[in-house]
């Protein structure tokens, strides 16, 4: 029943739904609506003013009416011609900007790229070792596991590093003991290999049971060097600096320096309570590979006699001063330690 009164929240069902689209008539309709309506209103206006002309009047006001509403037909769609110039202009400038902008962002990465593979193909490192370090870093696609993906970009800026400290010819340091620039240096050496090694390092509480060289460490670190002398000729130097004389007749000292003389590995013992006119800046932990680079280590303090002390940090000097320092401190050593008893 029309009298009974409509319910709170109940929709009409004549209504449109709130979100239907409103009618808008087509863009030709409504200019053909504009001209009719410019054509009556000029059709009236030629009535009022050829009133009493009669039939001849009549005719006149058509055509004039006829006419205007063509005119402005015409004109509607000359407006709208124009309008769909300027912005086929418009959004085809934009296209050629966006186009320019892609094709010289395109280009820059070419000549980036052409220039990188340039200075590749001039490094002093193999070209390929090079080119695989970049296409495996590629392969670290997008869908990996955000962790491992965090973990290869701190890797890939670690080594980014690394390589401007080594190509700058200065220093390079490590917090802590290292181990692979130690195996890797030790795996390239070509000519020869001057060590230090300090007994306050090498030595595990107070003897050598426990020391660095029955380490892993400490092993590969000799199999290596084993390999470097039979396999290339590498003459290598070890000076023993001891800090109680009392180390010099230790079983197990000797036994290590007889493993490193069969190793090939030329061994002299220093003491510095008997030396005169060493300077002790020399006495510390040092290697010195082909004359060229110098691996250096700094000990901490040991809190007990039971405990081999812990590595602060690692350096590699490269300064080609710095390194001949170290190999007349190490000459000095040589010439100044005694050979060890077999």
């Amino acid at each position: 029943m029309t009298g009974l009164p409509r319910k709170r929240g109940s929709a009409d069902v004549n209504a449109p739904p709130p979100d239907a689209p409103r009618f808008q008539p087509p863009g030709i309709l409504l200019k053909i609506l504009v001209a009719v309506f410019s054509g009556g209103v000029a059709f009236a206006l030629t009535s009022v003013a050829t009133e009493g002309d009669g039939s001849g009047g009549l005719l006149w006001e058509l055509l004039i009416s006829v006419f205007i509403g063509g005119v402005t037909l015409v004109v509607q769609f000359m407006m709208d011609f124009d309008l769909r110039v300027r912005t086929m202009d418009a959004r085809q400038s934009d296209h050629h900007a966006r186009l320019d902008e892609r094709m010289r962002q395109g280009f820059s990465q070419i000549n980036e790229a052409t220039e990188l593979f340039g200075l590749v193909e001039a490094s002093a490192l193999r070209t390929d070792q090079v080119i695989r370090l970049v296409r495996y870093s590629t392969e670290i696609k997008e869908t990996t596991v955000p962790i491992v993906h965090r973990f290869a970009e701190t890797e890939i800026n670690r080594l980014s590093l690394f390589l401007k400290e080594l190509s700058d010819g200065g220093s390079v340091s490590y917090e802590g003991e290292d181990r692979d620039w130690l195996l890797a240096l030790t795996q390239n050496v070509q000519r020869g290999l001057d060590a230090t090694s300090l007994g306050t390092v090498d030595a595990g509480g107070r003897g050598f049971d426990r020391g660095f060289w029955h380490t892993d460490l400490g092993q590969r670190y000799l199999d290596l060097q084993r390999e470097a002398v039979q396999k290339r000729g590498v003459h290598i130097r070890r000076v023993f600096i001891i800090d109680r004389s009392d180390l010099a007749d230790d079983p197990l000292f000797l036994r290590m320096c007889r493993l490193q003389r069969e190793a090939g590995i030329e061994v002299r013992l220093f003491d510095p309570t008997t030396a005169v006119g060493i300077p002790r800046s020399t006495m510390f932990d040092f290697v010195v590979f082909d004359g060229d680079i110098s691996y250096e280590s700094t000990p901490t303090s040991r809190l007990s006699e039971d405990e081999r002390p812990v590595i602060v940090n690692t350096r590699l000097v490269l300064q080609a001063d710095r390194v001949r320092e170290r190999v007349r401190g190490f000459n000095a050593l040589w010439d100044s330690a005694r050979p060890v008893d077999p």
